[in-house]
């Protein structure tokens, strides 16, 4: 008992200082920001680096469930679509010519210096929120008939495979699969094939959550080797967003339940997984394998880094005279879908310029969004603030609700869309949240799987 009492007070000990340590790295921020002190921009990027690795070890133990929290994982995605770039320039580690030439028209200009101030805030935020309402969860009492489980399991596992089966349909018949060229084209020349794609992912996502929270010891493997083989594919293709985000939000999903492997384990999946994407990069626009020259791993962390340029661009409209959109790209999706059963307007989606995905495509191309991005459009500085509250805030609770098949279930179909975010823009994401609550909750009745308390 004096024990347990012990390694409470220590773990609140812990939590304390963890939350005075990143109060100090905000304020050096912010004093930077101010520039009462001046930061070099190699000096800026040193100190971002720093920045995410001090925030990361202190997640990872301040966090009831480290590094296999809700919010652990979704610092990571986010931090390394945002950061990796800046992270990896700082110890001067960019190797790879192409991706030199393609950030040497965005990435040292001034608006990528406020941009990086901007991903650093809204670091410092997030994982203060989400320590400071952090909790262990209480223990389960979940208490299923195993074979009500293993039933959703297997209709989980079906929509899977379904939906692995109309994404090679809808790719090969299109040629989205030939190389990732060939599948810009495709989904840029057809908004209706755009949306299946979207779609695609959203339910495969889904399919993957569902057999996540139902895998029990004895089930089997067979549908995580059916997603591990489309994920292959997928990544082959260049589609690293589609296959990472559901991946991460299938490991927090098993992570609630235990830990699903070691660290060291864990280290040389993370290992291999870069080096994959510094082979898929090297392809991914001509499709060509045949010539592999470049194996930094920290490529590839530069690489997923882009994200950090939808940021700079907001930053360069507002300079150019963008009017803040004051909250109506977060509303938009939500009256458009109301103007289908209400006389309200509905301009059709490539002429709202309140649906960002549709702004950024027109002034940028294709180069996805951010939430950083899109809070600061909407409200300024004040708007980073904001969201990275919101989802500090909202993940923590996640991790606090005791883990159930339908606690976890309705949690990860939440999140897929939420992490899908991390490179995109607000629009799709009320939708698929309901749409995904909705066919969980009628599957979950199908499959006859209730909580017994």
């Amino acid at each position: 008992m004096r024990y347990m009492q012990y390694i409470s007070e220590r773990q609140s000990l812990f939590k304390v200082c963890s939350i005075i340590i990143i109060i100090m790295m905000g304020v050096i921020l912010l004093t930077s920001f101010w520039q009462a002190i001046v930061f070099t921009r190699d000096g800026l990027e040193i100190f971002s680096l720093l920045n995410w690795l001090i925030l990361s070890a202190l997640l990872a133990y301040a966090l009831p469930k480290g590094i296999w929290s809700i919010c652990f994982i979704f610092f990571s995605a986010f931090s390394i679509f945002h950061g990796g770039l800046v992270f990896v320039s700082a110890v001067g580690m960019i190797t790879d010519k192409d991706i030199l030439y393609s950030i040497s028209f965005w990435f040292h200009r001034a608006e990528t210096v406020y941009a990086i101030y901007l991903m650093n805030f809204t670091m410092i935020i997030y994982a203060l929120t989400a320590i400071t309402f952090s909790k262990k969860a209480p223990q389960s009492t979940d208490s299923l008939d195993i074979s009500l489980i293993k039933r959703f399991h297997n209709i989980g596992g079906t929509i899977l495979l379904f939906m692995i089966t109309v994404f090679l349909l809808v790719g090969f018949a299109t040629g989205a699969l030939q190389s990732y060229t060939a599948y810009l084209t495709v989904i840029n020349q057809s908004p209706i094939i755009t949306l299946m794609f979207v779609y695609i992912y959203l339910f495969l996502g889904m399919a993957v959550v569902f057999v996540s929270v139902s895998y029990r010891p004895g089930f089997g493997l067979l549908f995580f080797i059916a997603f591990a083989i489309w994920a292959v594919l997928a990544f082959k293709v260049g589609l690293r967003g589609e296959v990472m985000f559901p991946s991460c939000v299938a490991a927090a999903m098993l992570g609630r339940r235990r830990v699903p492997i070691g660290t060291f384990k864990l280290s040389i999946m993370v290992f291999i997984m870069l080096i994959a994407i510094v082979i898929v990069k090297n392809a991914r626009l001509s499709g060509d394998y045949s010539e592999i020259d470049n194996m930094n791993p920290l490529n590839a962390v530069a690489e997923m880094g882009s994200s950090l340029r939808t940021v700079q661009e907001v930053v360069k409209w507002r300079n150019e005279g963008f009017k803040l959109l004051y909250g109506t790209s977060y509303w938009a999706p939500f009256e458009r879908q109301l103007a289908l059963f209400l006389p309200i307007p509905r301009p059709p989606a490539k002429k709202d310029k309140r649906l960002l995905n549709i702004v950024v495509q027109e002034k940028a191309g294709p180069i996805g969004f951010s939430p950083v991005a899109e809070a600061y459009l909407n409200f300024g500085e004040k708007g980073i603030v904001f969201i990275a509250f919101i989802l500090g805030i909202s993940l923590a609770k996640f991790d606090a609700i005791p883990s159930s098949v339908r606690s976890d279930t309705l949690i990860g179909v939440a999140l897929i869309p939420l992490f899908i975010m991390i490179r995109n823009s607000f629009t799709f994401i009320p939708v698929q949240t309901i749409m995904g609550i909705v066919i969980s909750l009628i599957i979950l009745q199908l499959a006859k799987v209730k909580v017994v308390n």
